[in-house]
C-alpha cells in the first residue's frame, strides 16, 4: 500500500528542450550520411527525454519491508523503515541551498533533484547507522511531512 508517492521529474519544458536538443546535435552528422543523421535524429529527440525521465527519483512511503513499523520511506533505491525517522523541517529554497552547499555533512543522506526546489530534512533516530539526516527534495514537503507524521511510530 502506497500512502504517498511523487517522482521527481523535470517540467515538461526541459524534456522538450532535451528532445530539441538531441534532434540538433545529430544535425552535425549530415555531411557524412543523411540515413545515419536521420537515424541519429530519432534516437536522439527521443532518447535524451526519456533519459532525464527514466533517471528521475521517486520518493514513496510504503507499507513495505519488515523493519518495526512495516512503512518504509523510499527515495530511489535507498529506503529506511518510519520507526528511525524523527523530526522532518521543511526546507526552502535557500534553506536546501545552503544544506547542499556550506551547511552539508557527510553524514546527510541525500536524494536531490535539481528540477525540485523544496525539501524535507528529517532526523535519523537511529543510533546504529552512521547517517544523521536524511534529505529529501519534494514538491509538497508539507504533505510528505504530514504522511511521516502519521505514520512514523516514535512520534
Amino acid at each position: 500500500m502506497t500512502m504517498y508517492s511523487e517522482k521527481l521529474t523535470p517540467k515538461a519544458s526541459v524534456i522538450v528542450s532535451a528532445g530539441i536538443f538531441g534532434a540538433t546535435i545529430s544535425l552535425l552528422g549530415i555531411a557524412f550520411s543523411l540515413e545515419a543523421t536521420l537515424i541519429a535524429m530519432i534516437i536522439l529527440a527521443l532518447g535524451l527525454p526519456a533519459l532525464l525521465w527514466g533517471m528521475s527519483p521517486t520518493v514513496r512511503v510504503v507499507a513495505a519491508g519488515d523493519g518495526p513499523s512495516g512503512i518504509e520511506l523510499r527515495c530511489g533505491r535507498a529506503h529506511i523503515d518510519l520507526a528511525y525517522l524523527g523530526d522532518a523541517k521543511i526546507l526552502s529554497e535557500a534553506e536546501l541551498h545552503d544544506r547542499m552547499g556550506i551547511k552539508a555533512s557527510g553524514r546527510d543522506f541525500v536524494c536531490y533533484s535539481p528540477w525540485v526546489k523544496t525539501a524535507l530534512a528529517i532526523d535519523n533516530v537511529d543510533e546504529t547507522d552512521p547517517i544523521s539526516t536524511w534529505v529529501v527534495c519534494t514538491r509538497h514537503p508539507g504533505r510528505l511531512a504530514d504522511v511521516l507524521t502519521t505514520h512514523t511510530p516514535s512520534r
